[in-house]
């Protein structure tokens, strides 16, 4: 598709891109906007219909919304900002440089404005900057009939009419009723009678995180978002918490890999960032590994004695920080998810106990019988097997208990995981593995 449209607007042939693109889903025309040079995407946005040049818009990523909003008039600009949903135009000012946002801002008729800077008024990653305030609103007096005749007039401007927010005249959130409640009980019935009371909500300061966790707990579709006072300012809608949840995976994976995040993606990343994202990281961690250097070179006696003991340094270390990083892993997506709390910490650490020991002595048992084999020697292989044995247990344990540390510290867990804890299982499982192989072979 990507080369037919390409062809099209080389040959200058619009009508027929219009009829192409008339037929097509928004998020694939952002898709392909995407892919084609900056100028020919700036041509096939202007072909498009107003409505659904908005939408296509919102579906955008940011270096293809930044190309278009440098290549479209200002009055273009106008019309696209003042037509998109409040909590897509936030996002799109959250990742401009201020003066722009100060300009795109004066754009805005004063309806717009004021919502914009009240969103851009709360806390970043929280559901203040998430939310919108297009939600249907209704009223307990309001009758079945009253309520469907809301609906209808006012569908066209509101984020999603799946769930409508019973009110007072203060604005405090009182119930709410599905879209399917509503057109199956009787017209003259009372919304208040209908609706329910027991309402999942979050406040506008409450971190985007635990509204994911919130929504997929509860499996809805938008939950309704509300200030000190329980006055209903908004809702946020299952297609923003996807991106949330995309966003946050992201960070946690890059975090366990010792990578800062980015907004650009790797191809559009100049290789000067590239380098400053891990850079950080990979300096920190060969300084805290230089320790393992001097943990080898103050045992260099033992070395010079039972020089097979050099040879199984590998399979240690890189086994303890397997081990430390599978547990790690385990934990940190427990905590993401909210299968485990703070209070079930000493729970965890007991069951990664175990797992380790059990782990351990297989690993300790193949491990040491593969040395036996090496080099004929009982010792070595009891030497290599007990070490496996612990450090494989003490790793589990540093793997689970790390993330948790974490958290008490209110850090992000995923900050403990991957090259942090294969560096520290290094340091431990070095001293482990010599101090076991002095005892036992008396070196």
């Amino acid at each position: 598709m990507n080369e037919k449209i390409y062809e099209l607007i080389e040959n200058k042939k619009y009508l027929e891109i219009k009829i192409t693109l008339a037929e097509m889903h928004p998020g694939d025309i952002s898709d392909i906007i995407e892919e084609l040079p900056a100028h020919f995407g700036g041509i096939l946005f202007r072909l498009l219909p107003k409505d659904m040049a908005v939408s296509v818009f919102e579906n955008l990523d940011s270096p293809a919304r930044e190309m278009l909003l440098h290549s479209l008039k200002s009055e273009e600009i106008a019309n696209i900002l003042n037509e998109m949903s409040p909590d897509d135009r936030t996002r799109l000012f959250e990742e401009l440089p201020a003066h722009i946002v100060k300009k795109y801002l004066a754009m805005l008729d004063d309806k717009e404005r004021k919502i914009a800077y009240q969103l851009l008024g709360y806390k970043d990653n929280t559901a203040g900057r998430l939310m919108t305030p297009d939600f249907v609103d209704l009223h307990e007096q309001d009758t079945v009939d009253t309520a469907l005749a809301t609906i209808r007039h006012t569908a066209p401007n509101k984020e999603t009419i799946y769930y409508s927010y019973v009110m007072t005249e203060h604005r405090k959130l009182t119930g709410v009723i599905s879209l399917r409640k509503i057109i199956t009980s009787p017209g003259e019935a009372k919304i208040g009678d209908l609706m329910s009371t027991s309402v999942i909500a979050v406040s506008t300061d409450t971190h985007q995180e635990e509204v994911a966790s919130i929504m997929a707990q509860y499996d809805l579709l938008a939950i309704p978002v509300v200030d000190l006072e329980n006055r209903l300012v908004g809702i946020i809608t299952h297609d923003d918490i996807l991106d949330v949840i995309q966003e946050e995976d992201t960070k946690d994976i890059h975090l366990m890999g010792g990578v800062s995040t980015h907004e650009k993606s790797l191809l559009e990343l100049s290789i000067w960032d590239n380098i400053k994202r891990r850079a950080g990281w990979l300096i920190i961690l060969i300084l805290v590994e230089s320790f393992s250097s001097n943990i080898i070179k103050s045992y260099e006696d033992a070395l010079s004695a039972v020089v097979a003991l050099s040879f199984f340094i590998p399979m240690l270390i890189d086994t303890g920080g397997n081990a430390g990083t599978q547990s790690a892993t385990v934990v940190i997506r427990a905590i993401a998810t909210g299968e485990i709390e703070k209070k079930d910490s000493w729970k965890v650490l007991g069951k990664e106990l175990i797992s380790g020991l059990i782990l351990g002595v297989l690993l300790g048992f193949l491990g040491g019988f593969k040395a036996f084999l090496s080099h004929t020697d009982p010792l070595i292989g009891i030497t290599v097997g007990c070490s496996l044995l612990v450090v494989v247990a003490l790793a589990s344990i540093t793997g689970a208990l790390l993330p948790m540390i974490a958290v008490k510290l209110n850090l992000d867990p995923a900050v403990m995981a991957g090259p942090f804890i294969t560096t520290v299982v290094d340091i431990v499982g070095l001293m482990t593995y010599f101090e076991i192989a002095k005892s036992i072979m008396n070196i």
